[in-house]
């Protein structure tokens, strides 16, 4: 009888065997992250039709542009952590960049009782400031600014610099105001110049024309006196 149980028992178990399954899923999309900051990398296995005291084994591998490896958890505890089946990788650098395969196994050697994923892949960039570090920077230069300018006039007026500037300036204006005016009193004295020269041609030329006019009044004049002489 003793005999007969343990043959079923094998039987069962074997018929168990044979059709269990492992199926693991991990998201395929490319997670992007900072150097220093932390990430952990989901992964999920599916059981079907395998024993209640089944063994699971899982294990992560890494795929790099010049290598591949599987990862050593025991001996990398501050580096990477299992957290149930996730993948905890922490302190990450550029060199952390890659693609993970979750891997799960059952302790039976069987078609099916091994499987992997499809691969996560991560890419880690350098730290970057963010938009509230990139504002608060640009603030604090901002306020550096005016703090220096409001502490150099502050200076200048205590000096007494600033009205020498402010001096300065107003007399080149007031000198280029006074330039200004003699290049304006000197145009207007040329074009009086130019107006009393034709006024001169004019009267010189009046003054002719009255000479001839009294030379012709006084030759007629006489002509009249010869001619009433005749008569």
């Amino acid at each position: 009888m003793n005999s007969g149980f343990l043959f079923t028992f094998a039987f069962l178990v074997l018929s168990l065997v044979r059709g269990c399954m492992v199926d693991v899923q991990q998201p395929t999309m490319l997670m992007r992250k900072k150097e220093q900051q932390s990430v952990s990398i989901p992964c999920s296995v599916n059981i079907s039709s395998c024993g209640p005291h089944t063994h699971l084994q899982i294990s992560w591998y890494v795929f790099r542009n010049d290598s591949h490896h599987q990862i050593d958890l025991p001996s990398q505890s501050l580096k990477y952590e299992l957290e149930h089946l996730d993948l905890k990788i922490s302190s990450l650098s550029k060199a952390d960049c890659g693609v993970y395969y979750c891997a799960a196994a059952l302790e039976v050697t069987h078609s099916g009782a091994q499987a992997i994923g499809q691969g996560t892949p991560l890419k880690v960039s350098e730290m970057g400031l963010n938009v509230p570090q990139t504002l608060l920077l640009t603030l604090l230069v901002l306020m550096s600014v005016y703090s220096l300018l409001v502490l150099g006039i502050l200076i200048c007026i205590k000096t007494g610099q600033f009205n020498s500037v402010f001096k300065r300036r107003w007399s080149k204006t007031n000198k280029k105001e006074e330039a200004a005016s003699q290049v304006i009193f000197s145009g207007v004295v040329q074009e009086l110049c130019k107006r009393n020269l034709s006024g001169d041609k004019f009267q010189a030329r009046y003054n002719v024309y009255q000479d001839k006019s009294k030379d012709l009044q006084n030759t007629t004049h006489c002509e009249d006196i010869y001619q009433n002489l005749d008569e």
